[in-house]
């Protein structure tokens, strides 16, 4: 009994929660296979244009209220900067190798970032290596876990679909209390050249 008790407990303390909704994001995807990945290279814009319900409806994004706290970096940098609203903004996606993508960020033609990323193809879309998992005291006992990754992909019209799974869970003796945890989908427009 008492070593079912400790592999419980040892599970719970390694595990984490983040996961993605198929739901939002399956009616919407064009799935990819290794030999289409470099699909994905393009123009897109920083900002989405649309966002994912939780049953997959895409919904517009009003240009004057633009979310700007969603720019397609803060999905790919871990770091989370924040940018204000311009038109003028761009990312340019390259395939290095089939575990390897470059974000180019730029501002007309000024180059503001550079970031590689890792990642795996899985299910049609590319799951990005920038997951991030902390933990706060001892998980489940006196504390829990923020837990964040993401995924993309390209949408049906050609656009990019980023998929986002966040949770923030903890407990007090098994006791479990409120946490957040959601998905976000937004869809970035592909700019044609």
């Amino acid at each position: 009994m008492k070593s079912i008790l400790c592999a419980f407990v040892l599970t719970l303390l390694l595990s984490s929660c983040a996961s993605f909704s198929n739901r939002m994001v399956n009616k919407n995807k064009s799935s990819l296979s290794e030999n289409d990945l470099v699909k994905l290279e393009g123009t897109y814009v920083l900002f989405p244009d649309a966002k994912y319900d939780n049953k997959g409806n895409l919904q517009t994004i009003d240009s004057e209220k633009p979310e700007t706290t969603h720019s397609l970096n803060y999905f790919v940098k871990s770091d989370r900067l924040r940018y204000d609203y311009s038109d003028s903004y761009r990312v340019e996606v390259k395939l290095l190798d089939k575990n390897r993508l470059q974000f180019v960020t730029k501002k007309e033609d000024s180059i503001i970032e550079n970031v590689e990323l890792g990642g795996k193809l899985k299910n049609g879309l590319f799951y990005l290596d920038n997951t991030y998992l902390k933990r706060h005291g001892v998980p489940y006992l006196a504390g829990g876990y923020d837990n964040y990754k993401t995924r993309i992909g390209l949408s049906k019209d050609n656009g990019l679909l980023v998929n986002y799974a966040f949770d923030n869970s903890g407990a007090l003796l098994f006791m479990f209390w409120a946490g957040s945890t959601y998905n976000l989908g937004y869809h970035y427009k592909r700019i044609e050249k």
